[in-house]
């Protein structure tokens, strides 16, 4: 899978373009896969603000730049920011999310939807080919998923924690 950045954040300040530390790495394949894998910048813009993001890998996959928009965009929403008392997304469980997509995407799978929740949680959505997946992720429960084909009422629901399930269901959807 594509190594992504993940954003060091500081409590109460504002990310800066250079807050991005890499921390997922390709996996090696073969002993000639030990030589360090091309590392891509990228700039991802967000209310006026540039963020570097890097990304250590032969290829980029196409949804690496929309997922890491998604999660700037909902990390940037201050307190309250559905005017319902909603919560700041948690940091954490963007890291969270981060860790699971990195290990269910393909290279060519779908970027998911990344949507905030008000109790400060996230959620990835895929809506195609008459399926959905939802995954969340939240300070309350533990992360889970759920899961919908249209086409034949087949509904499951999961931990986030199920890679190898939630890898199938990303096959299916892709």
């Amino acid at each position: 899978m594509a190594a992504l950045a993940l954003p060091v954040f500081q409590p109460a300040t504002a990310l800066t373009r250079d807050d991005f530390e890499t921390k997922w790495e390709r996996r090696a394949s073969s002993s000639a896969a030990l030589t360090k894998p091309k590392e891509f910048a990228f700039v991802v813009p967000s209310s006026g603000i540039s963020y570097k993001v890097i990304v250590a890998t032969e290829q980029v996959p196409s949804w690496v730049a929309p997922t890491i928009s998604g999660f700037i965009r909902i990390h940037m929403l201050p307190d309250n920011w559905d005017s319902y008392s909603a919560s700041r997304i948690d940091r954490d469980l963007i890291k969270q999310a981060l860790l699971v997509i990195e290990q269910i995407m393909d290279f060519n799978s779908p970027p998911p939807s990344v949507v905030p929740l008000g109790s400060g949680g996230l959620q990835l959505e895929w809506h195609r080919k008459q399926q959905d997946l939802e995954i969340s992720f939240t300070t309350e429960d533990p992360s889970g998923f759920f899961y919908r084909d249209r086409r034949n009422g087949v509904e499951q629901e999961g931990f986030a924690t199920d890679i190898a399930g939630l890898a199938q269901l990303m096959r299916n959807i892709a």
